[in-house]
């Protein structure tokens, strides 16, 4: 009897894949209760790096793709849902291509399979530390906070998570994980937190044009808010962030000035310069950096909060309709 079917999605990264899955079939758990699915994009690297694997190990590993895939590969929520259709056992644990799980990874996590209350089991995912710190660093520590429910360490119940019909597809890599979860809660199901269930995340390199692209999709945040108002308002999210409001009050004043005080909009200009500085020399400090990254994140300090008023402003626009998720009655 399958236990537990491990999903893993892949996008051409065969050697963070190999080292990820030379984790998961050394795992201290029953290996006939356990299988692995990989699922890659057409083509990948990964259907080889699986055919390795299977030749030195008895646990199944399987490696598949989505047919006619409309994504192109490039949807993680499409691919998990993939390898959940195909999953045979009672849960289905999911981790990432570079993630490397401890060797107790899913025994520790099964311990509370028999809870029938519990839909979900939250892992702790660690960063390997660095000193000095980076940016990238100090911004992947949330990755370990609980209650961020992120996929790299995430366990469902396989009836809990069908039950929800899987991950939207309407968010493709961002979001998923926080809309998955609330929507499993909103089923009536408990997720609980295994802080002992372990997989560690690489230290990623600098990506200092990610601000701009996170800021493109914050049109997502009103998706999840309009699906699970309860849930968004008691977790405190917010498109804008207080220093985002205190850009766009300045660009505000900038405007005003534009049309009736010459003087009052060079001021709001000497104010956003202050400001930008101010806020890149708060997030760099004590880091370690690198040029580029410092001159990207600086330019693109101001431009972010009006990317982001913009597409949440579309978001709500799009999904004003979209009617809230409900919990079952108390009958």
């Amino acid at each position: 009897m399958i236990v537990v079917s491990v999903v893993i999605p892949t996008h051409r990264r065969p050697d963070l894949l190999r080292q990820a899955l030379k984790a998961l079939v050394a795992q201290a758990y029953p290996l006939e209760q356990m299988e692995v699915i990989v699922v890659a994009t057409e083509n990948d690297p990964a259907f080889s790096v699986v055919e390795e694997i299977n030749a030195t190990t008895p646990v199944d590993v399987k490696c598949v793709s989505i047919p006619n895939d409309p994504t192109a590969g490039k949807s993680a929520s499409a691919k998990r849902n993939h390898g959940a259709q195909l999953a045979q056992g009672e849960w289905l644990a999911f981790t990432d291509d570079d993630c490397v799980p401890d060797i107790e990874w899913i025994r520790l996590a099964s311990a509370q399979f028999g809870d029938a209350r519990v839909g979900g089991i939250e892992g702790n995912t660690m960063i390997p530390p660095a000193d000095p710190p980076t940016l990238t660093y100090k911004g992947m520590l949330q990755l370990g906070v609980p209650g961020g429910f992120q996929t790299c360490n995430m366990f469902y119940r396989r009836s809990a998570f069908l039950e929800v019909e899987g991950f939207d597809p309407r968010f493709p890599f961002y979001l998923e994980d926080t809309d998955l979860a609330w929507s499993v809660q909103n089923a009536g199901h408990e997720i609980v937190h295994n802080r002992n269930a372990s997989v560690t995340h690489p230290l990623l390199p600098p990506r200092p044009w990610r601000l701009l692209d996170d800021a493109k999709r914050t049109k997502l945040l009103a998706l999840l808010r309009a699906k699970h108002p309860d849930l968004f308002h008691a977790a405190g999210m917010k498109p804008l962030r207080p220093v985002h409001v205190l850009f766009l009050i300045l660009y505000g004043g900038a405007m005003l000035g534009f049309l009736v005080a010459p003087a009052f909009l060079w001021l709001s200009v000497a104010g956003l310069a202050l400001l930008t500085v101010a806020h890149a020399a708060r997030l760099f400090w004590g880091c370690r950096v690198e040029f580029e990254e410092v001159v990207v994140t600086t330019v693109l300090l101001p431009i972010v909060p009006v990317v982001r008023l913009v597409q949440y402003l579309r978001g709500r626009m799009r999904y004003r309709n979209e009617p809230p998720a409900r919990r079952p009655s108390a009958a």
